[in-house]
């Protein structure tokens, strides 16, 4: 009787590790830069960028969508701040609600 229990406990823990080995690794190697990360590397991005330095940009990331809000002095500024944004490591796609404003 103890060696059926103990084969089946053996069986059941070895279930239970596969199980949370592939769940663990396939997720793990997939998943990609956490959404604050890429916020801060859009952010930088945009602080190194001279057209943008100076910009009133707010970025939000919420599941690899980059959304920029605020305020530009040009169409070429919004264009290529959406660019710069959308080269991110981990970005999936931005959404540009900027506004030109002179």
């Amino acid at each position: 009787m103890k060696k059926y229990c103990l084969t089946g406990l053996i069986g059941f823990c070895f279930a239970v590790l596969v199980g949370c080995q592939s769940l663990t690794h396939e997720n793990f190697f997939r998943m990609g830069p956490s959404d604050e990360t890429i916020t801060t590397s859009v952010n930088s991005a945009f602080a190194s960028h001279p057209d943008l330095s100076t910009q009133r940009i707010h970025i939000e990331t919420h599941k690899g969508t980059v959304i920029l809000s605020g305020y530009v002095k040009t169409i070429r500024q919004s264009d290529t701040a959406g660019d710069i944004a959308g080269k991110v490591a981990g970005v999936k796609s931005v959404q540009n609600e900027l506004i030109v404003r002179k």
